[in-house]
């Protein structure tokens, strides 16, 4: 996954740079992930996010915004289930967010 967030990042870098408007890492990230973007669904999916994405700049991206990309970048995320330390205390502090 930490390849994944790395290379993510690169090709957002590099479009931003030529002033391409992008997905953020994350929704890119989740974009590549989410089990249920299907066939029948992903040009509704891409429609929505590539709206989403022309409609704001870097310029206007908040301090907040810019801090939880960061922070996304260097989460964890487990591979595994044995890779989970205490599953039922991260289902609780997922649920109180």
């Amino acid at each position: 996954m930490e390849f994944l967030r790395k290379d993510l990042t690169n090709v957002t870098d590099f479009f931003r740079k030529k002033n391409v408007p992008t997905m953020t890492v994350r929704e890119l990230f989740e974009f590549v992930t989410d089990t249920n973007i299907t066939r029948e669904n992903i040009d509704d999916y891409l429609e929505v996010s590539m709206k989403a994405s022309a409609g704001r700049s870097m310029e206007e991206e908040t301090e907040q915004e810019k801090i939880d990309e960061e922070v996304f970048k260097r989460a964890f995320i487990p591979r595994t289930l044995d890779e989970v330390v205490d599953i039922e205390r991260d289902v609780r502090r997922s649920q109180t967010m």
